[in-house]
């Protein structure tokens, strides 16, 4: 499996040699990067998706859980909601993730006494 890794990074790293504008290859580069737990390079490589395409609601989807394994729960929060506002396929999964983001802030925010 790890060499599939390398051999999916070397692939994306030459499509965006070839064109560092597309922001699949920034995307896809970036579900790499989670699959090795790399959570801090797929955030940077879905922000570069985004940058390119603010519309691409995949993208949400993927930063938002890179956020949620990071406990960045409130960014995760607001890329899950954006998901979800923009529609598209995988706007079923975006309202889980966001139900499952919430209730795991909530148990994070110490309450008042």
């Amino acid at each position: 499996m790890k060499r599939e890794f390398e051999r999916a990074l070397d692939d994306f790293n030459h499509a965006l040699t070839l064109n560092p504008r597309l922001p699949e290859a920034w995307n896809h580069r970036g579900i790499v990067w989670f699959a090795k737990q790399d959570y801090e390079r797929a955030v940077a490589d879905y922000d570069q998706a985004l940058k390119f395409n603010p519309r691409l609601a995949d993208a949400y989807v993927n930063r938002g859980l890179a956020r949620l394994m990071q406990d960045r729960l409130a960014e995760a929060e607001a890329d899950f909601t954006r998901c979800h506002e923009l529609g598209g396929k995988i706007q079923s999964e975006s309202e889980r993730l966001l139900r499952e983001a919430r209730e795991r802030r909530a148990r994070t925010i110490p309450r008042e006494r």
